[in-house]
């Protein structure tokens, strides 16, 4: 089984043989920028320093997928072999919001599957079809999560009925736009009631993204941040193409797929990781920094968050629907796979994962 790498210190990549090689950058302190020199075009070179300590050797065939979080610099030939071994790389900045990616190119490109995503997007009924089916399940995953706090003597009763109500009309709508205000309001439904779900008292009242007010709509941006990235990657393993989503518009430099398809995680894996940290106290409020741009996590804090992440996606369940035990990120991967065989015709109905 392959792992993905979070790399949280300030780092070089680079390559050795069939390994990826990580070495620390000496006394240096995160300076939040790349070494970019406009006049030249260029990305320097890591400078010519000796490392602190022994570099450590990855067997570039064990990589998924890598995150860097510190001041990374990479070479010509670290890209060469992701490239060569088809591993994602994706960067985020101090702050913890996503910067980009890096998608090899793939032998698994499929310019049929393409046109059969683009011509879903342009016939209205297929792409609105598309679109219900994912925002039910999405609020189907809220439900899940707020009827299961039920059973602890949490009375979230008023609040489960309101978003059952939402997702009724849910069905009747042929409105893409009206459908998102949906969404929109069954979120902030939900959102509403972590209060009650929440066992010591938080500044969370709403969400409030760009940036995020308090620590719990830091955990959430920074979250959704870390699933966006694992579903480009797990699109990226398939044939679909992130730029062509069903929900969310199109627009330069954006992935409207992974957010439609981040639709139906975000209540099983980052909100459940949220509820966890802050419950268990793994998070608290003076693990975040403040700063010009809104709360910052320390890098202890954000190191404890993303193994509290990858051990919700490393989790396994078991999907009833097709009788077997599979992890979380194999199911996201299962996700794309599904709607590919619907855009084949392989299956008559696109029905995304319901969490029960």
């Amino acid at each position: 089984m392959k792992n993905n790498i979070y790399i949280f210190s300030n780092s070089i990549l680079s390559r050795k043989d069939d390994s990826l090689v990580l070495d620390s950058i000496p006394q240096t302190d995160a300076i939040h920028e790349t070494d970019f020199y406009e006049t030249e075009g260029i990305i320097l070179p890591a400078p010519k320093t000796d490392g602190s300590g022994n570099p450590r050797h990855i067997p570039a065939e064990s990589v998924e997928a890598i995150y860097t979080f510190g001041e990374v610099r990479f070479n010509t030939q670290f890209f060469k072999c992701v490239g060569f071994y088809e591993i994602p790389v994706h960067i985020f900045n101090y702050y913890g919001n996503y910067v980009g990616s890096f998608l090899p190119a793939s032998a698994n490109g499929s310019g049929e599957i393409q046109i059969l995503q683009y011509k879903a997007y342009i016939d209205n009924y297929k792409r609105i079809t598309i679109a219900k089916s994912i925002i039910d399940a999405a609020i189907k995953n809220i439900l899940f999560n707020l009827k299961s706090y039920t059973y602890s003597g949490i009375d979230l009763d008023e609040t489960i009925n309101t978003i059952a109500s939402i997702q009724e009309q849910v069905r009747f709508t042929d409105s893409i736009q009206e459908l998102m205000g949906f969404e929109g309001t069954a979120r902030n439904t939900y959102y509403s009631a972590w209060q009650n779900i929440f066992k010591q008292e938080t500044d969370f009242e709403k969400r409030i993204k760009n940036p995020p007010v308090g620590i719990i709509n830091s955990l959430i941006s920074f979250g959704n941040s870390l699933l966006y990235a694992v579903c480009l990657s797990e699109i990226y393993r398939t044939r679909l193409n992130p730029f062509i989503g069903f929900i969310h518009e199109t627009g330069d430099n954006k992935h409207p797929l992974v957010y439609d398809i981040s639709e139906i995680f975000k209540p099983v894996i980052v909100d459940k990781v949220i509820f966890r940290v802050i419950n268990l106290n793994i998070i608290k409020p003076d693990d975040f920094k403040q700063t010009d741009k809104g709360l910052r996590l320390k890098d202890d804090a954000r190191k404890k968050f993303v193994e509290e992440f990858e051990n919700k996606l490393s989790s396994i369940i078991h999907h009833k629907r097709i009788n077997r035990r599979i992890s979380l990120r194999s199911l996201i991967r299962m996700e794309c796979y599904n709607l590919i065989n619907y855009l084949t015709g392989k299956l008559k109905s696109y029905d995304p994962y319901r969490a029960n």
